[in-house]
């Protein structure tokens, strides 16, 4: 087994596309983070400031707290500028003017929603601003909801306070208290409406971050090509059949060639992760980069080899892995981050080996304190250990 896997491993080293991409892939890494994603982030490019016309008719103190914290907040109030009016045609006439948005709070709202009853937010965006638009809605929907499970939640400790046979003044007593603490201590929690530099639906990852490590698992599927490319040519040659020959056992010529490529794989993600660590900064964590590199390499190495023995020509095995890969690659968020995805998308691409592989790559170079580490290790393990004994039933079927 081991002589057999020198053999497999000095056969693909002799490959020029190997090593020519084992060579330029670090340099073309650098130049794409430094030219496409650095600078943007670095230059704190941010969206431009645009304004809502709101109408509040609702003088309750708990709508104010909630319209102060949007109006005073420093990373919104950089953004959103807000324009009060009095009237829904005022609130029409900015829109008409240039306002994303105009918005009309009804008045006796909370006192509506205390007592259980429903209250309509009325929305109207600009057509002429779609993309302002879509984020202001998504926001109110989703801050309305939010507000509609506290209150749910305040009425609900209310009535059971009463029916487990406390006095009327305890019960509201015990709805005051929790109606703060919901709207005080959890909506307008600071966390919500401070600064958010370091925040964005990339995750936890800045930006940069994230798409150095979609490029280094990109660059190190598509380094894994020529192992797809080799594989399809010796198996057309003959080369396995004289290993099989030689009496090695099909299983052991195939684990060899998988291990081989996994060490070629894995040689590249070592150089590659070194670049992008001395470029961007290194504060990760080595056994998460180390566990991630090595099941990366093992996955990847195993998807080529496959290719490779289920293609006729080399041509067609190339062809084969580039778009196994590109579906990996867009399906694990590398291509699309997996925020943009629609929501059933959003959760399979979680669990993805390739969104495992990037976020393992995440951690271990820029984040030592991210969790998860072992159940993305679990999951790239698990795709490994499904497809490895397929791969060695599709190499014996095309050796017999």
């Amino acid at each position: 087994m081991i002589k057999l896997l020198g053999v497999d491993l000095k056969r693909l080293l002799q490959s020029r596309a190997m090593l020519l991409f084992a060579l330029a892939a670090p340099i073309a890494l650098v130049l794409l983070v430094s030219l496409a994603v650095a600078p943007y982030f670095y230059a704190n490019v941010r969206t431009q400031p645009f304004t809502v016309a709101v109408w509040n008719e609702d003088d309750d103190a708990m709508t104010q707290t909630l319209l102060n914290g949007l109006v005073e907040s420093r990373s919104l109030a950089g953004l959103i500028r807000t324009e009060f009016v009095d009237s829904e045609e005022e609130g029409l006439a900015a829109v008409e003017n240039g306002a994303a948005a105009y918005v009309h709070i009804p008045k006796g709202m909370q006192d509506t929603l205390a007592s259980g009853g429903r209250s309509v937010i009325e929305y109207t965006g600009n057509p002429n601003m779609p993309l302002e638009d879509a984020l202001l809605f998504e926001t109110l929907d989703s801050g309305m909801g939010l507000v509609s499970h506290a209150q749910h939640a305040a009425n609900v400790l209310y009535w059971d306070s009463l029916d487990a046979g406390l006095s009327q003044e305890t019960a509201v007593a015990a709805y005051n208290s929790a109606a703060r603490a919901y709207f005080s201590g959890v909506l307008m929690r600071s966390a919500l409406f401070e600064d958010t530099e370091e925040t964005s639906p990339l995750g936890g990852a800045l930006p940069v971050q994230y798409y150095a490590a979609s490029f280094l698992v990109l660059f190190v599927a598509l380094g894994g090509l020529p192992v797809a490319r080799i594989t399809a040519d010796d198996t057309a040659g003959g080369l396995v059949h004289r290993q099989l020959l030689s009496g090695h056992a099909p299983g052991a010529c195939f684990v060899s060639r998988w291990l081989a490529g996994a060490a070629l794989l894995l040689m590249q993600y070592a150089v590659l992760a070194a670049a992008l660590g001395l470029m961007v900064g290194f504060a990760g964590g080595l056994p998460a980069l180390l566990l991630g590199g090595v099941l990366l390499s093992l996955f990847l190495s195993l998807c080529m080899v496959t290719a490779g023995l289920g293609s006729k020509t080399s041509a067609t095995a190339v062809r084969a892995a580039f778009l196994m890969m590109l579906a990996l690659a867009l399906l694990g968020g590398l291509l699309v981050p997996s925020a943009y995805m629609p929501g059933v998308i959003r959760e399979i691409s979680y669990y993805s080996p390739l969104s495992a592989g990037l976020r393992l790559v995440i951690g271990g170079l820029f984040d030592a304190s991210a969790g998860g580490t072992w159940m993305f290790a679990g999951i790239l393990a698990v795709f490994t250990a499904v497809l490895l004994p397929l791969g060695i039933i599709r190499f014996q079927r095309s050796v017999q």
